[in-house]
This record gives C-alpha cells, sequence and structure tokens, in this order.
C-alpha cells in the first residue's frame, strides 16, 4: 500500500476527473480504508453523479490527505471538521464502487441480533421485539426471526409456532413492543403488513371488525394496507392512531413517524392515497407527499419518499432532518441516551450510511460538522457539547 500522499493526491484528482485506473482506484480505497478503525464496504447499485461527487467529496478528502497526523482523542471528542467526514466517507466508497463495480461479490454483514457493547464500542441493533398479549402475558419474540404472522394463530414469518400457547379467541387486544435497537415485521390478521423501528409499540385486534380497521402506534411504522370488502363488496377502511394524526386508508404504502416523545407527527405516502384526520381537518395526501403536523398546524410538502423509509431498508439518511431529529434516530437505534450540556447544535448532519456499522462510523458525523461530544459507553450516554 503506497503512503506517499503526494501519490496518493495524485489518485485523487485521477478519480475526481474520471481517469482513474481499476489498479490506482484499488489502492485509494485500501489507502482510505487504513486510516478508519471501520472499514467501508457498501454495495450500490445506484452510482452517483460525478457533479455530485466534486461537490461533497473532493475538498474533504484532499484535506484528509494533507493531514499526516491523526488528531488526538480525549474524553471530548473534537476532531477536524474534515478529517473524519461520514458522510464524505459513505459517499467516496459508493462511487468507487459504483463506478467499477468492484466488490460486487461482497456481502455488506447483517447485522447483529441485539444492541451490545464491547470494550470500545457500541454495536448496532437487530431483530428485537415482545408481544405483549391481553392477559399481561410478555412473549419475547426470538431474534433469529424477523417476523410474526397473525392469522388464526401467531407464528414466525418461517411457520415455526410461538414457544408460548396463545389462545387468540380470548384475546381482544394485543400490542407488539420493538424496543431501543430493534426492528420487527408483523402480518396482521387481513393481511395487511407492518414493519416497526426501534423504541416503537402497535396496538391491533387479533381480529379486525368486519366493517372497520383500527390500530394504534406510538413510534415509527412503515405499512403495506391489504384491501378489504365487505360481503356488500364496500371497501373497509384502515385507520392508524397516533398522538397527532390519524391516518385513514383504503389499500396503500406509507410511513407513519409518530413518536409521542416528539412534538411532531409525519405521514409520507409512497402508492395509493390516504387522508390525514388532524383535529376537524381531513387532508388528502399524493404519492411523494408529506403531512408534517406540529401542535395545530400541519404542512404538506413534496419529498423523497424513499429517504423517509432509508431505516426500513436498513439504512440512516439524514438529509433534510434537524440536528435533534438526527439524534434522537441515532439514539434510538443504538439504545444510546443522547444529553445536551447547553443549547442544541445549529447545525445539519448530510449524507447517509448502513444500520450494521458500530457507532464508531456514526459519530463521524459529529466530527465532520465540528461538533463536540463524549460517549460513555457503559452508561450507553452520548453527550452534545
Amino acid at each position: 500500500m503506497h503512503n506517499d500522499l503526494n501519490y496518493i493526491e495524485d489518485l485523487v484528482v485521477k478519480f475526481q476527473t474520471g481517469i482513474i485506473s481499476p489498479q490506482e482506484l484499488a489502492e485509494l480505497t485500501e489507502w482510505y480504508n487504513s486510516y478508519s478503525d471501520e472499514e467501508v464496504t457498501i454495495v450500490t447499485d445506484e452510482p452517483l453523479q460525478k457533479e455530485q461527487v466534486r461537490e461533497r467529496m473532493l475538498n474533504g478528502l484532499l484535506t484528509k490527505i494533507r493531514i499526516d497526523q491523526p488528531a488526538v482523542k480525549t474524553n471530548v471528542y473534537r476532531m477536524q471538521a474534515k478529517l473524519w467526514a461520514a458522510s464524505v466517507a459513505v459517499l467516496l466508497i459508493l462511487s468507487l464502487l459504483a463506478w467499477f463495480g468492484i466488490n460486487r461479490n461482497k456481502h455488506v454483514k447483517s447485522p447483529d441480533f441485539a444492541v451490545q457493547s464491547s470494550s470500545d464500542t457500541i454495536l448496532p441493533g437487530g431483530p428485537r421485539a415482545v408481544l405483549l398479549l391481553a392477559d399481561g402475558q410478555k412473549v419475547v419474540l426470538d431474534t433469529a426471526q424477523d417476523g410474526i404472522v397473525v392469522d388464526g394463530a401467531i407464528h414466525y414469518a418461517d411457520g415455526r409456532s410461538l414457544a408460548s400457547n396463545v389462545d387468540l379467541d380470548k384475546m381482544s387486544d394485543l400490542q407488539l413492543y420493538v424496543p431501543k435497537g430493534g426492528v420487527y415485521h408483523i402480518t396482521l390478521s387481513d393481511g395487511t403488513q407492518v414493519w416497526l423501528n426501534s423504541d416503537s409499540r402497535l396496538r391491533y385486534p387479533a381480529k379486525f371488525a368486519s366493517t372497520e380497521r383500527e390500530v394504534a402506534l406510538d413510534g415509527e411504522a412503515f405499512f403495506m394496507v391489504k384491501g378489504q370488502f365487505s360481503t356488500k363488496g364496500q371497501r373497509i377502511p384502515f385507520f392508524v392512531k397516533t398522538q397527532r394524526q390519524t391516518v385513514e386508508v383504503l389499500g396503500t404504502q406509507f410511513n407513519v413517524n409518530g413518536y409521542s416523545t416528539q412534538a411532531f407527527a409525519k405521514t409520507t405516502l409512497l402508492e395509493g392515497k390516504v387522508n390525514i384526520h388532524v383535529a376537524d381537518q381531513r387532508i388528502i395526501l399524493k404519492p411523494g407527499q408529506q403531512a408534517s403536523t406540529r401542535g395545530n398546524l400541519t404542512k404538506i410538502k413534496t419529498v423523497d419518499a424513499q429517504t423517509e423509509i432509508a431505516w426500513k431498508e436498513g439504512k440512516f439518511n439524514f438529509d433534510g432532518k434537524s440536528f435533534e431529529e438526527t439524534m434522537a434516530e441515532i439514539g434510538r437505534w443504538y439504545d444510546l441516551t443522547i444529553k445536551y450540556n447547553g443549547k442544541i447544535p445549529n447545525v445539519e448532519l448530510v449524507g447517509d450510511a448502513y444500520r450494521n456499522e458500530k457507532i464508531n462510523l456514526v459519530l463521524r458525523l459529529l466530527d465532520a460538522a465540528d461538533v463536540r461530544y463524549q460517549l460513555d459507553i457503559h452508561k450507553r450516554e452520548l453527550i452534545i457539547y
């Protein structure tokens, strides 16, 4: 591996101008990963445009090349803003692999099945959930599975029965709770599929009524609602109730972000049509639109819906989110308590990353934004200064 910084800088210029050879590209990638405590290897089929790479990657990378001594870490980490720009790192490797197709046979590692701590870092989350029965019984679901199905009985997605004998005829109300550091999937009795994000709770009946379907959500979930008709041929509506919004659908795909601990609720429509009920208002959403409610005000805007469901695809996407919202998402996934020692920084983190990485890669976003922080692994606290 070459360590001559002038040579590496030449490779970056070649990369930026599009004349780098596959061998030189491999050298540049190897050099880049050698500076990281977590090797970045991401496979993608969606290449970035050269203009995007020039704008978001080159300056930070050139700065990194010219720094020949790593910053010393103290209890409060404050590295140079462009030294460990996680968004730049991710964009660089995405571009390298997309343009030249290397490492196509290399799989992105699966997330660990539970949030854990090692001696020097915090590991990512994975499938974790608890089924809460109407009689108070709690069934901790298998972390080797990623979902359950309710269809007269409750079983795992692969057909295996739950360890606990659950009599659904005696259950009028069920809850699926996904703790911090977890994700889980459930197929409801009508065939509707729901993916629950970390720290989310879904309340639902063992069997829906013949005229109406209703669930209650505290947290974030992606819904694929199955259309259903009554014996008279009329569509049976489906309602998702959160603290600030009620979403009425007939058959569609949408994402609801409705944590009771936050000051807003957002519903983003991917396919179909939904009605958003807020107070006395009824708002119709079209695909690609988002209804955001804060207090008594609901705003409608056009968004990139795929960024809103990045979590479902195993990714973080920070673009367009406030600093507080981004940190809350990171805290939920890594089971961290986020504390602010002073004002919330007036910065916006950018870029994306896979959620199966250790916390180290994500923390580089803070370094990139020149945000001071302290991570206490044993207390699972991230303090922002």
